[in-house]
């Protein structure tokens, strides 16, 4: 072979090396602006979670799972925290947790004893809809463990002893959890997006504890503690049969009575926003949530969802990408819808230094905004949709998990929409429907509030109008004005 030839064959093999190795990386450029399409889902079969009613009016619902050794019961009073006397906000709580200390012929240390005995936890939950009371324990003790807990429902001592000794847990809790900058930021957006409204009580302070007394929770247990307000919620290795014979066995002298129930009127949004600093002295980052009402509708429920999935719901949604990823001004920031029976709660929550805490407000509701200006791309909320149903599964993929999504889908009535059907109302949403939401609703008329060291983070939020400055307590202190000094 000639110079001649070899040169061109020399050129020949480097130009096909060169497009060789150019067609994966024009493939890969494409691959990143393109997010694959989501993969086919496999099939859900979901249990039925409609209940069976007991003569009394009590309700009894199974989620059988056979082969299990762990039974749970979540016991679910359709009364929570916002029928409370409004000068007693805190009642509901307290009646709940003293359920298990102290009933006839048993003292509250014998009652923890069964519970071990039984190999069971017991645990208390009051919200501002509902109290549920969640006990777990081996299967071949169903007969002692509902045997405990009809004594516990049916027969509460309510001494007054143990009512001091509550009243003093929940007065050091609140005071523990006032320290903790998130849970201080929450509490206060609870407290002002349910101003004047039945569900601020759910965010009582710790002042509040010690005017709770034996007559009122007596007179509160008398009025709400009823089986046509009860429900129980079996998830384990039993039937519906076997679970409505043995609840009836332990709870069919628990009498029914009409209840009188106080009407809770829905919830209403702010229409315009409020800024709120939380003075935690000492306090290293600043915690930001902002958050309003959304009062949605059936229909606009799961396009609300999806809108959340992308704004917020992960670590590689919008929120996340922008203040942490790109801007580098937040340890995390993450969106979240609350329902409720009254309405909903839209929230944003965001870990961020407090040099930046203005810059980061800002850069949250462009991200809001922007929402509401420009359509989602498709291919943003086809991944969506994919996370939130591939993500279902892993909701119920525990004992108390699955029951405790069945317990509040019954006691929020959520329904089959929220259930069997979750999957086809996510896959229905659309691009034009998540558009036709973010406008919709006041999203960007939000309570803003900060929590951490006032004398570090009033320096960076200054071009705030107002601010509205208050005790970790939610007592208001003095309002700082722009320009003005405190």
């Amino acid at each position: 072979m000639n110079k001649r030839n070899r040169i061109k064959l020399t050129l020949f093999f480097s130009l096909f090396t060169i497009l060789f190795w150019k067609s994966p990386l024009l493939s890969q450029e494409k691959f990143r602006k393109s997010p694959p399409y989501p993969e086919p889902l496999a099939e859900l079969k979901l249990p039925e979670i409609k209940p069976t009613y007991l003569s009394n009016g009590l309700g009894v619902a199974v989620i059988q799972r056979e082969g299990l050794p762990v039974i749970s019961l979540k016991v679910i009073i359709f009364t929570g925290e916002s029928p409370s006397l409004r000068e007693l906000p805190g009642i509901a709580t307290l009646t709940a947790y003293m359920v298990s200390r102290g009933v006839s012929y048993l003292t509250a240390s014998q009652i923890e004893e069964i519970i071990e005995s039984v190999g069971g936890k017991f645990y208390t939950y009051t919200y501002p809809d509902y109290s549920e009371f969640s006990f777990t324990f081996l299967e071949e003790f169903l007969d002692q463990a509902l045997n405990l807990m009809s004594k516990m429902i049916l027969q509460p001592t309510f001494l007054r002893r143990e009512i001091e000794n509550i009243k003093r847990i929940m007065y050091y809790d609140l005071h523990e959890k006032n320290k903790d900058p998130e849970f201080v930021a929450e509490r206060q957006l609870g407290r002002l997006v349910f101003q004047n409204h039945p569900y601020e009580k759910s965010t009582f302070n710790e002042d509040v504890i010690k005017a709770l007394n034996q007559r009122a929770l007596v007179s509160f247990y008398d009025r709400y503690y009823r089986p046509n307000n009860s429900l129980f919620v079996l998830t384990g290795n039993l039937n519906l049969q076997t679970a409505t014979r043995k609840v009836s066995r332990y709870f069919s002298t628990w009498r029914r009575k009409e209840l009188d129930y106080p009407s809770i009127p829905p919830l209403e949004p702010y229409d315009k926003p409020k800024i709120c600093l939380i003075d935690l002295p000492e306090a290293k980052d600043a915690m930001i949530y902002l958050g309003n009402i959304v009062s949605l509708s059936d229909q606009d429920v799961f396009p609300f969802i999806v809108l959340n999935q992308v704004l917020g719901g992960t670590h590689t949604s919008r929120l996340f990408m922008n203040l942490r990823e790109s801007k580098g001004y937040a340890y995390y920031a993450f969106s979240e819808l609350d329902l409720f029976k009254k309405g909903s709660v839209f929230f944003v929550k965001a870990k961020v230094r407090p040099e930046v805490t203005y810059a980061s407000i800002l850069e949250i509701l462009r991200e809001i905004e922007k929402i509401t200006r420009e359509e989602i791309p498709s291919s943003e909320i086809e991944q969506a949709k994919s996370y939130l149903i591939g993500n279902f599964p892993l909701q119920i993929q525990t004992l108390d998990k699955l029951s405790s999504k069945i317990s509040e889908i019954n006691a929020l009535d959520l329904g089959e929409k929220h259930w069997s059907k979750y999957y086809e109302n996510i896959m229905l949403v659309s691009s034009e429907r998540v558009f036709e939401i973010a406008r919709k609703y006041r999203l960007l008329t939000p309570v803003v509030v900060i929590v951490g060291d006032k004398d570090i983070i009033s320096n960076y939020i200054q071009e705030f109008e107002e601010v509205f400055v208050y005790n970790n307590k939610g007592i208001l202190q003095y309002t700082i004005k722009k320009g003005e000094n405190e």
